[in-house]
C-alpha cells in the first residue's frame, strides 16, 4: 500500500519536479494517509478536488507580489507599471531561461497529476442518509471540472510556453524517469479538445449558474461561482482554436519552424488557413449557446427615461455579477477596499493610498475619443489647452475638475473609468476642489518614496465609485473577479471572420456591438457619416480596428500580452513596439505650459525595455531542461 503525504497532495518527485517541491493544501491535511484513506473521506476528497483550482490564473491580480497564475503581463506588455520585484524590472533589464520570474511550468505538471489522480481514486462515498456524503452525481461533476481543468491547464502552459510534452496519466511517486520530449502545437491543440469534447459529451457540468428564485428572479448560484459550466467549456474551446489560427503557432514565428525534439519531429506547423474555419465553428456554436442561455453585453438603462448610460455600463460591469460574465471567481483583493485593490489605485494623498499601479502614455493614447475616432485622427482632439470637465466618476456629487488638459478632454467613457490622469478628482473628495497632482512638487509626487505612478498615472479600472476608507464611507465591496465574459469572444468572432472573408458582414457587427456598449459611435455610423472611411471590408484596416478595440476594451485584464504575442506586433517599430515606455514628464512643473520643455504636459521616454524576439515564447525554465535531456528550449532562449 503506497502511501503518500497529503501535503503534498499530489506525492513525491513530480513531472518536471524536484522532490522538494510540495504542494501544501492545509495544516490540518499534514499526516500520513494512504490514497485509500483520502478517497474514503469526503472531507479530504472534497479538498483534494478543490485544490485543483489552484490552477486557475487570476488576471485581476495586477499587484501583490504577482506570480505566473496572476497578472504581472500588465507590466510585461508595457501596459502600465507596478511597484513590485520582478514586476518592475523584469523587461528594463531583460531575462533569460535561468532567471526568469513568472512560470507556470513545474506547478502546473502538479495540479495537472493531482487532478489525473482524483479520476482514478474518487468515488461515491456514504449512504443517502448521511451528513456528509458523496452521490455518484457528486462524483461525476467533480471528475468532469477535474478533467476540464487538466484541458485548462494546458492551455495555460500553451499559451505562455507553446507546446510542452502532454502527460496522460499520474505518473508514480516510485518513477525514476521524468524525461518527457515536448508535444507538436498540433498534438498539443488537438490533446486539449479532445479534453473538452469529453467534458462535453459527458454532461455533467450545469448549463451555467442561474437559475430562477421563488419570485421568478434570475439569480447565480454564488457558492459556485468559480466551478465551471457547459458554457465555460464551450468558450475555452473556441479561445483555444483562435490561439492555434494565431500567427504565432500557425506558421508565423520563423524561428520557430525548425525547432525540432530530440529525435527530429518539428513542433512548430507550416500556415493552415482552415484551422480559422475551425476557430469560427467552435466561436459560433458558443455564441448561439450564448444566446440561447441568455448571456449578453451588460448595459445600464436610466429606468424612467430608457437610454442608456454608457458610463455606468463600462464601470458597473466590473462591480456586479451580471450576463456578460462567462466564468468568475471571488477573490478577497476584490472584496477589501483599503487593504487590497482599490488602495493600491488610490493616490498617495487619498487616505494613505499606495499609488502602486501606473499606466503607460501608449495605453492611454489607445483610448479613442468621444467621437469614435484615434485621438491623432480627430480633428476635434486638440492637445495646446486646458479645460474644465465634469468628472463622471464622481459618487453622487457632481464634481467640475479645473483646468484639465486636453488631451484628457472628451474622451469615450472607457477611459474615464480606467485611468486617473493628472487633475482628476476623486470618487469622493477629502475636501472641495481636491485633484490629483503628479507633477513634480505635487501631491502626488514620485518624490514620495515607494510609489510607482512614474509614468503620471494610476490605475482606475475596476475600483469602486462608493469606498472611502473614512467616517460612514462603505469600507469594503465585493466584486468578480473575471476570468472570461462575452464582449472578448465577440472580439474573437470578429478577428477569425474577418481572417477567413473580410467582406463578411459580422466582422463589423460584432466589433460594432461592443463599441455601442462603450458609447462610442460604430465603424458602420463612422463610414456613413463620412468621418471615418475605407473600414469596412478593408482586411488591413479591419484587423487594426479589431486589435485596437482589444487593447481598449479589455485594458489592464491580461489579455494584451497574450494577444500581441499571437499577433507578432512586439518589435521594434511595430505596433505593439516592445522597447519603449511612455509616461508624462513628472519631473516637469503643472504650473509650465505643454510648449515648455519643462513642463508635465508632454509624453516621455520612461524607460528603454529589453525586447528580443525570444520573448513571444516564455522560456521553459532552465532546471527543467537540465533534468529533461529530451526537453528542447523555446527559439532563441
Amino acid at each position: 500500500m503506497k502511501k503518500i503525504i497529503i501535503s503534498m497532495m499530489i506525492g513525491a518527485c513530480l513531472i518536471f519536479s524536484a522532490c522538494s517541491d510540495f504542494l501544501d493544501v492545509s495544516d490540518e491535511l499534514a499526516s500520513n494517509l494512504t490514497i485509500e484513506q483520502t478517497f474514503n473521506n469526503v472531507k479530504y476528497t472534497r479538498r483534494w478536488h478543490a485544490n485543483i483550482f489552484n490552477c486557475i490564473s487570476e488576471y485581476s491580480r495586477i499587484f501583490d507580489s504577482p506570480t505566473g497564475f496572476s497578472n504581472p503581463w500588465y507590466s510585461l506588455c508595457g501596459e502600465g507599471c507596478v511597484n513590485h520585484n520582478t514586476a518592475k524590472t523584469e523587461m528594463t533589464n531583460g531575462f533569460n531561461a535561468s532567471n526568469a520570474g513568472f512560470h507556470r511550468f513545474n506547478t502546473i505538471y502538479q495540479y495537472i497529476r493531482q487532478a489525473y489522480l482524483f479520476l482514478d481514486n474518487a468515488k461515491p462515498i456514504g449512504v443517502a442518509s448521511d451528513q456528509e456524503k458523496l452521490t455518484e452525481d457528486d462524483i461525476n461533476r467533480m471528475k468532469s471540472e477535474a478533467k476540464f481543468l487538466i484541458a485548462y491547464s494546458y492551455f495555460s502552459l500553451f499559451e505562455l510556453y507553446g507546446p510542452v510534452p502532454i502527460v496522460e496519466s499520474a505518473i508514480e511517486s516510485s518513477s525514476t524517469s521524468f524525461d518527457f520530449s515536448r508535444a507538436t502545437v498540433d498534438e498539443m491543440i488537438n490533446y486539449i479538445d479532445g479534453l473538452y469534447q469529453e467534458v462535453l459529451d459527458e454532461n455533467y457540468l450545469p448549463t451555467t449558474l442561474r437559475s430562477t428564485n421563488m419570485t421568478g428572479e434570475e439569480v447565480e448560484n454564488m457558492n459556485e461561482m468559480v466551478r465551471p459550466t457547459r458554457a465555460v467549456v464551450l468558450a475555452m474551446r473556441a479561445k483555444l482554436w483562435v490561439y492555434a489560427a494565431s500567427k504565432l503557432f500557425n506558421g508565423g514565428y520563423k524561428e520557430a519552424l525548425d525547432l525540432t525534439n530530440e529525435d527530429g519531429k518539428r513542433l512548430f506547423p507550416e500556415y493552415n488557413a482552415s484551422k480559422w474555419e475551425t476557430a469560427k465553428k467552435h466561436l459560433e456554436t458558443f455564441l448561439r449557446f450564448a444566446e440561447n442561455e441568455g448571456y449578453q453585453l451588460f448595459r445600464v438603462f436610466d429606468k424612467n427615461s430608457g437610454a442608456e448610460n454608457h458610463s455606468q455600463s463600462v464601470y458597473r460591469l466590473f462591480q456586479e455579477y451580471n450576463k456578460e460574465i462567462i466564468w468568475a471567481d471571488t477573490e478577497g483583493y476584490m472584496l477589501d477596499g483599503n487593504g487590497s485593490f482599490d488602495r493600491r489605485c488610490r493616490p498617495t494623498d487619498i487616505m494613505d493610498g499606495w499609488s502602486g499601479v501606473g499606466v503607460s502614455q501608449q495605453a492611454v493614447d489607445a483610448f479613442f475619443t468621444k467621437n469614435g475616432l484615434d485621438i491623432f485622427e480627430d480633428q476635434e482632439h486638440d492637445e495646446t489647452g486646458f479645460t474644465d470637465i465634469e468628472n463622471p466618476c464622481a459618487y453622487k456629487k457632481p464634481q467640475i475638475d479645473k483646468q484639465i488638459f486636453n488631451m484628457y478632454v472628451d474622451r469615450e467613457p472607457r477611459f474615464y473609468h480606467s485611468v486617473t490622469y493628472q487633475g482628476k478628482s476623486w470618487h469622493i473628495q477629502q475636501k472641495e476642489g481636491w485633484a490629483v497632482d503628479f507633477s513634480v512638487n505635487g501631491n502626488n509626487s514620485t518624490n514620495i518614496a515607494w510609489r510607482e505612478h512614474y509614468t503620471g498615472y494610476l490605475l482606475y479600472k475596476r475600483c469602486n465609485q462608493e469606498l472611502y476608507p473614512a467616517g460612514s464611507y462603505l469600507q469594503k465591496y465585493a466584486r468578480p473577479s473575471i476570468l472570461l465574459r462575452l464582449a472578448d469572444f465577440y472580439l474573437y468572432y470578429a478577428e477569425v471572420c474577418n481572417e477567413i472573408n473580410p467582406s463578411d458582414p459580422n466582422i463589423i457587427k460584432y466589433l460594432d456591438m461592443v463599441r455601442d456598449r462603450a458609447g462610442i459611435p460604430g465603424y458602420q455610423e463612422l463610414q456613413n457619416s463620412g468621418k471615418k472611411k475605407g473600414v469596412i471590408g478593408n482586411y488591413e484596416a479591419q484587423a487594426y480596428a479589431i486589435r485596437r478595440e482589444r487593447q481598449v476594451e479589455f485594458f489592464s485584464e491580461g489579455q494584451r500580452y497574450f494577444d500581441i504575442r499571437r499577433w507578432m506586433i512586439c518589435d521594434a517599430g511595430e505596433e505593439a513596439d516592445q522597447t519603449v515606455f511612455y509616461g508624462m514628464n513628472v519631473d516637469g512643473e503643472a504650473s509650465l505650459p505643454p510648449s515648455d520643455p519643462n513642463s508635465f504636459f508632454h509624453r516621455k521616454l520612461i524607460r528603454n525595455h529589453q525586447w528580443v524576439r525570444a520573448m513571444y515564447l516564455y522560456p521553459i525554465p532552465h532546471n527543467e531542461i537540465e533534468k529533461s535531456p529530451s526537453l528542447v528550449q523555446n527559439p532563441l532562449w
